[in-house]
């Protein structure tokens, strides 16, 4: 950014609370583009979802999401080893909370977290529970673990006051498990592209993009907030 280059920061944009305000005061400091990949914000399923929210006709009760992998050695998705340890904190339910409260427009007020053991060798928690409560009363109830042997990935399910929502990536089916046209959601049902076309687009336009650093700060305060409750060690330092 100092180096007036626009950035797209895969998430964690930091992994602490004040590695990310950091990050914001150099943005607003050199005024280039810094977004922050949260794809949830993008894939078609969960557009589908706000879009509603948004006009009116959708009022989310409760978000029930599992996030599962299996991950006991430092590698990623691809097979590959990674110069960085995952965390599911920092990375994982990083993408949840942001998108509950971006799904919502509501800040949290209440949070509550619990860990599981230590690996012994790369040193995270491998299962981590979390429950958010927003002050409309709508809660999030997120499940992690690095320790499920398939299927993986992250199973969102919206109980709404109309309807109940299925999301699965790109790929969104009602409470009756029947499919959801999102063919017209966007131009694409690419979550990752309609990411990358965002942040093109807030470049070309010279606009604050959907998922600025500026936008997920509140998720990453959150995050904070949680972190002090499950490692006492970092606690008792702040």
């Amino acid at each position: 950014m100092r180096a007036r280059r626009h950035v797209l920061i895969e998430i964690p944009i930091a992994d602490s609370v004040e590695d990310s305000e950091a990050l914001l005061a150099i943005q607003k400091e050199t005024g280039v583009v810094a977004m922050a990949g949260h794809v949830r914000r993008f894939n078609a399923s969960h557009q589908w979802i706000h879009k509603r929210i948004r006009q009116g006709g959708l009022r989310v009760l409760q978000m029930d999401v599992q996030t599962y992998f299996f991950r006991r050695t430092n590698i990623n998705a691809a097979g590959r080893p990674r110069s960085w340890t995952d965390h599911l904190l920092w990375h994982h339910a990083a993408h949840t909370v942001d998108l509950f409260q971006y799904q919502s427009g509501e800040p949290v007020t209440d949070c509550y977290a619990v860990q599981g053991p230590i690996h012994p060798t790369l040193g995270i928690a491998m299962d981590v529970g979390i429950l958010l409560k927003l002050a409309s009363g709508a809660i999030l109830t997120l499940s992690l673990s690095f320790n499920n042997d398939r299927p993986i990935g992250s199973f969102f399910r919206y109980n709404c006051d109309n309807g109940t929502y299925c999301a699965y990536y790109d790929d969104l089916m009602d409470g009756k498990s029947n499919p959801i046209d999102l063919s017209r959601v966007d131009v694409s049902i690419d979550g990752v592209e309609l990411e990358d076309r965002e942040f093109i687009a807030a470049i070309s336009q010279k606009r604050e993009p959907n998922s600025s650093v500026a936008q997920v700060l509140p998720c990453m305060r959150t995050l904070g907030r949680l972190e002090k409750i499950i490692d006492p060690e970092r606690r008792a330092v702040a």
